[in-house]
């Protein structure tokens, strides 16, 4: 959004614009961003590294073209979603050809886990008269097991003596599962190492839509908001073929283990606002909330806020907390009772579906040196408290022996740097 209005250049820097506004008021020529963010979580569990890129060229007549480059890398342990055992736990791996064994008491995490994703991103953006702006976006990742490619555009417009932009976007993507020794039946009982491994052979797939409209209001010389409200409908293959659950009998000790199962469609919906406020001439305070509901019972709540304190001409501090709550999804199971498995189509133990609090704490430090370089570090802490939920009657006082859902902590860092020329 380009606005002619009494902001000055710091305040409209401080304040952000609209990804077309920065574009169509970016200086005519090359510009490089780069990060890598680091990622740990505790105990041995998941690592990540994600190296970014992106390439900017913009021309005199307002068109822009991007390029972006992703690399995640994962490894560590993984929760495979069964519950604890007061006996070693053995579990075969999706191959069937391996096992990995869990110890008395501890949350079953699967260390066979690795991942590798290449993601990239292609855009051109382009005014449409004087008022209108245009963003087409191209992108495709690849894993090991997994294929997704899609596009994207956007139309954004000018109003109110440009203090007011409107944006429309569209996304679709097709993504494509191949899963590590075939795909499960759901609720099938998962084999034990060498049976005969009971997935069946080929992939699957699922489709992607989103909808997105967006208004950005400038309310005074310092201050603007952002109202956002998305659609989002996920069809095909929903579920997570490496995700179990336990069956277990009242004394809360796991039978056997099935192969999770989840509905072939979800119905997203989300509204999201944000207020930038300009504060003594020098800072910026964001703050923002966004709620989100679905078919599947999930309800979220996040409130995200930074505040960016300029202590000097080129240094500038900006301390950041982000609370996040969720709800279970309605076919969240922590366990099953024995039987159970065979009157149910949909479940899951899955921890990204269970109820849980999170919050997020940190600090970023940005520098510009004397040449113009712009770089910045980042440390923020997370940590994530389950709220016990889906254990079956029956099992609940043997299962109450164990934590079902313990605490989450993790530590991520991220660093990068602009240049332009």
């Amino acid at each position: 959004m380009q606005l002619n209005s009494p902001l000055n250049a710091a305040a409209l820097a401080l304040l952000g614009l609209s990804q077309a506004s920065a574009a169509a008021d970016a200086a005519p020529g090359w510009s490089f961003d780069t990060s890598t963010l680091v990622y740990s979580e505790a105990d041995g569990r998941v690592q990540a590294a994600e190296p970014r890129v992106r390439a900017t060229r913009t021309w005199d007549s307002g068109r822009s073209a991007s390029l972006g480059l992703t690399l995640d890398t994962l490894t560590g342990a993984s929760p495979n979603g069964a519950t604890p055992s007061s006996a070693p736990q053995t579990f075969t791996t999706p191959s069937g050809n391996g096992s990995y064994t869990i110890a008395a008491g501890e949350t079953p995490l699967d260390d066979t886990f690795r991942d590798t994703r290449i993601a990239l991103d292609a855009s051109f953006s382009t005014p449409l008269g004087t008022r209108n702006t245009l963003t087409t976006t191209l992108f495709a990742s690849t894993e090991y097991d997994y294929l997704s490619i899609g596009a994207g555009a956007t139309i954004a417009r000018d109003f109110n003596l440009r203090n007011t932009t409107v944006s429309l976007g569209v996304n679709v993507s097709q993504d494509s599962i191949d899963p590590v020794g075939g795909v499960p039946q759901a609720l099938s009982r998962m084999p034990d190492e060498n049976e005969p491994i009971g997935r069946t052979e080929g992939t699957e797939s699922k489709q992607v839509f989103d909808v997105l409209a967006s208004v950005t209001q400038l309310l005074s010389p310092a201050s603007l908001v952002t109202l956002t409200a998305s659609l989002s409908l996920s069809d095909g293959y929903l579920t997570d073929p490496y995700k179990i659950l336990s069956v277990v009998g009242t004394d809360g000790e796991p039978l056997r283990y099935v192969y999770e199962g989840r509905p072939d469609s979800r119905f997203k919906q989300a509204v999201y606002g944000e207020y930038k406020r300009f504060v003594a001439d020098r800072d910026a305070w964001t703050i923002s909330l966004r709620l989100m509901s679905d078919d599947w019972g999930v309800f979220s709540q996040t409130v995200d806020s930074t505040y960016r304190w300029n202590f000097g001409a080129r240094d500038y501090l900006e301390p950041h907390l982000r609370y996040y709550r969720q709800s279970e999804a309605d076919f969240y199971r922590a366990a099953l009772f024995d039987g159970e498995e065979n009157g149910l189509v949909e479940a899951s133990a899955d921890p990204r579906l269970a109820a849980f609090d999170a919050i997020t704490i940190g600090l970023k430090y940005g520098h510009t040196t004397r040449g113009g370089l712009p770089w910045w570090v980042r440390l923020e802490g997370y940590t994530q408290l389950g709220r016990t939920a889906g254990v079956p009657a029956a099992a609940a006082d043997g299962l109450s022996k164990f934590d079902l859902e313990p605490e989450l902590n993790a530590v991520m860092f991220t660093a990068g740097f602009r240049f332009d020329r």
